[in-house]
C-alpha cells in the first residue's frame, strides 16, 4: 500500500518523535517508521537529566544549543502534556555535581566562574549544606549546584511526544520487518517499510545508533557508533535526595515514585545490549561509595541501551550532501532527551519554513564529508 506524506521520519526514538511532533504542529503530514519498538532503544534507557550546565565542557556551540533546548521545555512540556494526557514528570529542582575530593574543587569553581560570566545561575554548596540537602549522600568536600538544570522521565517523555504526535495526525509504523529507501537520483522519494510504501517530499533519518545501517544502503558513511550504557534501578527508596546528584564516575536520579536511577556506564562493545555482571558491580560499587545507606534496598532492574556517539561528541543534524531531500538527526549520545526540543524545532522550521537556526551549523554532516568520500586515484 502506498501513501503520501510531506515528511517521512526513519526512527521512532525521542529524536524521531520530537521531529515528527514539531512537524505536525506546523501542519505537515508526517509518518514515522521504526523497525523495532517506538522509543524502545536508548530513549527509554536514560536517566532523563536535563544537565545543560552541569555536564558542560565549556562555553562552545554545543553548550549554546543545550541551553536553548533546556529553555524550550518550559513551554513545550505543558503543551505536550495537555495534548497527550501523559505526564512526563518534568522537574526543575536543579542538579548537583559533587567534588569527589579536594583536587576536583578548582575545576568545578572554574566552571562556576565562566558560567556566571554568561549570566547563568550556579552556586557552590558547602559540605554542611550538602548533607542537609541530600541526607543519603556520603560526606563530600562540597558541590556545584545548577538550579535551572532539571530532569524528566525519559520513557514517559517519549510516550508523551508519540501520543501528542498521533493526536496531530502523525502515522507511526513500528516493528517494520524491513526498512529501505527508494532512491531517484539525488532524491529519496520514500521509504519502503515491509508492505507499505511511504512516499514523501522530505526524509529524515533519526535512527540513533542504527543510523549508519540505513545510510550504508545509500553509499553514505558517517562515523556514528553505538555506546552502550547500563543503569541500575532501585525500588521503594525513601526520597533521601532532593534531585539528581553527580559524583565521578556516576550519578543518582530520584524519581517521583520513589525509584532511584543509578548510572551509568559508557562501553564501546558494538551492538551488544545485554546487561553484564561487570556493569552491575561497577554501579554497586558506586552506590557503596556515595550512597552507603542504600545497600539494603531492593534492585528493581538493570537496563542497557545503545547511545549514538560521534568522534567529537556532538550530534549530526542537517542535510546529507549527496541528496537534495535527505536529512539526518542523530548522534546525540548522552543528550538525546535534553536536545529533543531543539532538534525537533530545528528540523521543523528548516524543512517547512526554510529557516535553519544558525546555531545548528556546527553540527552539520558536512564536517564528516571528507572522511566519508572514497579516495580518488592520483
Amino acid at each position: 500500500m502506498s501513501q503520501y506524506f510531506d515528511v517521512a521520519v526513519a526512527g521512532g526514538g525521542v529524536i524521531g518523535c520530537s521531529v515528527a511532533f514539531h512537524l505536525a504542529q506546523k501542519g505537515a503530514k508526517v509518518a514515522v517508521v521504526e523497525k523495532r519498538t517506538l522509543g524502545g532503544q536508548a530513549s527509554i534507557v536514560a536517566a532523563g537529566m536535563l544537565a545543560a550546565q552541569e555536564e558542560a565542557a565549556g562555553p562552545d556551540a554545543f553548550f549554546d544549543v543545550c541551553l536553548a533546548s533546556r529553555a524550550q521545555f518550559d513551554a513545550l512540556v505543558p503543551e505536550v502534556r495537555a495534548l497527550s494526557s501523559v505526564d512526563p514528570e518534568w522537574e526543575t529542582a536543579g542538579i548537583w555535581r559533587v567534588a569527589a575530593d579536594e583536587d576536583e574543587i578548582p575545576g568545578l569553581l572554574a566552571k562556576k566562574k565562566w558560567q556566571e560570566a554568561r549570566g547563568l545561575s550556579v552556586h557552590w554548596v558547602s559540605p554542611e549544606e550538602l548533607k542537609e540537602i541530600h541526607p543519603g549522600l556520603a560526606p563530600a568536600p562540597g558541590a556545584l549546584y545548577c538550579p535551572t538544570d532539571g530532569q524528566i522521565n525519559s520513557a514517559r517523555w517519549v510516550q508523551a511526544l508519540e501520543e501528542a504526535g498521533r493526536r496531530l495526525g502523525v502515522r507511526f509504523l513500528d516493528h517494520a520487518e524491513s526498512v529501505q529507501f527508494v532512491r531517484e537520483g539525488r532524491r529519496i522519494s520514500g521509504i519502503r517499510a515491509s508492505a507499505d510504501l511511504i512516499a514523501a517530499d522530505q526524509v529524515v533519518v533519526a535512527a540513533g545508533a542504527w543510523t549508519p545501517f540505513l545510510l550504508e544502503t545509500l553509499g553514505v558513511s558517517l562515523p556514528l557508533e553505538p555506546v552502550k550504557g547500563q543503569l541500575m534501578v532501585l525500588n521503594g527508596v525513601p526520597r533521601a535526595f532532593r534531585g539528581p546528584v553527580y559524583a565521578t564516575p556516576g550519578y543518582v536520579v530520584p524519581r517521583a515514585d520513589g525509584r532511584l536511577i543509578i548510572g551509568a556506564t559508557a562501553e564501546r562493545v558494538g551492538f551488544n545490549v545485554r546487561p553484564t555482571l561487570a556493569a552491575q558491580r561497577f554501579l554497586a560499587d558506586w552506590v557503596a561509595r556515595w550512597c552507603p545507606a542504600l545497600g539494603p534496598m531492593p534492585v528493581m532492574e538493570f537496563q542497557a541501551g545503545l547511545r549514538p556517539g560521534t568522534p567529537d561528541g556532538w550530534p549530526v543534524v542537517g542535510r546529507l550532501w549527496e541528496f537534495d531531500n535527505l536529512y539526518i538527526a542523530a548522534g546525540h549520545f548522552r543528550n538525546g532527551i535534553l536536545l529533543s526540543p531543539w532538534t525537533g524545532r530545528y528540523m521543523a522550521e528548516g524543512l517547512l519554513d526554510g529557516r535553519w537556526d544558525p546555531r545548528g551549523d556546527a553540527f552539520s554532516p558536512e564536517r564528516f564529508r571528507r572522511a566519508s568520500e572514497p579516495a580518488r586515484p592520483a
